[in-house]
């Protein structure tokens, strides 16, 4: 995957509800810089997987993208951050967090109609 060819993918949305863009970068070990909006902010964890830039500042991204590009082993950290943040994001994990909602509604609901 390209991905894995890319020391870093940067994604400067102004909104976003979910990026798939920035969870198949990570599960590859690729670090992604993205603005700190919508969700975003799960899918990257800022520090663990990538970085976070508030707000549209060229400077700042600049500062942040060039930080990361002229620190090889703050990358391999970041990559490794990525691939563990990654994972859980997986189907069997998004359906476990379902079932496990499910679960927990019926049990309230049982616990209200037994009292």
């Amino acid at each position: 995957m390209l991905y894995s060819s890319a020391d870093l993918v940067i994604v400067p949305s102004r909104q976003e509800s979910f990026s798939q863009v920035c969870l198949e970068s990570i599960s590859c070990g690729t670090p992604v810089v993205a603005t700190a909006v919508g969700g975003l902010r799960t899918a990257i964890s800022d520090g663990i997987s990538g970085s976070l830039v508030d707000g549209h500042d060229p400077k700042a991204w600049s500062a942040v993208i060039s930080r990361l590009l002229s620190e090889p082993q703050k990358r391999l950290l970041l990559s490794m951050g990525a691939v563990e943040h990654a994972s859980h994001f997986g189907w069997d994990v998004t359906a476990r967090g379902t079932l496990d909602i499910y679960d927990q509604v019926i049990s309230e609901a049982r616990k209200s109609l037994e009292a």
